[in-house]
């Protein structure tokens, strides 16, 4: 991660928190971004996403994990491209699914398991890292890996 003293930490105790916190992070999103969600299977990466998604106008229905499928794109304003890294083997496969493309794109792209490929991610990109604290609880660290990321990062830690 980044500068652990520019990172925010927050703590999702229920849905109606992570559909909170995708709400107030969609406000101050600007395109092109890359968020990185890491997070061990059944952390809430895709149920985030699916939060984030629907706040920018797509179809909830519609929001599911590209684990097999790898990569969906959302209606919504701006665009979504929603990629699952998970069965990804190396960054040339990763790059092959024209994810470069992606990042220039005035687009929002949300990509699960990104951790493994942080090498050819742009330079500045948002990280939500989600731990699982119990059931019902996750604490989740944000940091930004560049300027605009970590602006982001700064504007959701003032007060509302």
């Amino acid at each position: 991660m980044t500068n652990p003293e520019k990172n925010l930490i927050a703590h999702w105790d229920s849905l109606d928190e992570c559909k909170k916190f995708a709400i107030r992070l969609a406000k101050f999103i600007e395109t092109p971004m890359t968020i990185r969600l890491d997070g061990t299977l059944g952390a809430g990466k895709t149920q985030f996403t699916k939060f984030f998604a629907e706040t920018l106008g797509a179809n909830s229905d519609d929001v599911t994990s590209p684990t097999f499928v790898l990569i969906h794109r959302y209606d919504s304003s701006p665009t979504i491209y929603h990629l699952d890294a998970y069965r990804v083997g190396d960054e040339d496969e990763f790059l092959e699914l024209g994810v470069e493309e992606l990042f220039e794109e005035p687009a929002i792209t949300l990509i699960e398991w990104g951790e493994k490929f942080v090498n050819v991610l742009p330079k500045d990109h948002l990280v939500i890292a989600i731990d699982i604290a119990s059931e019902h609880t996750r604490v989740v660290q944000v940091s930004g890996t560049g300027p605009r990321s970590q602006s982001i990062v700064f504007q959701m830690q003032e007060p509302t």
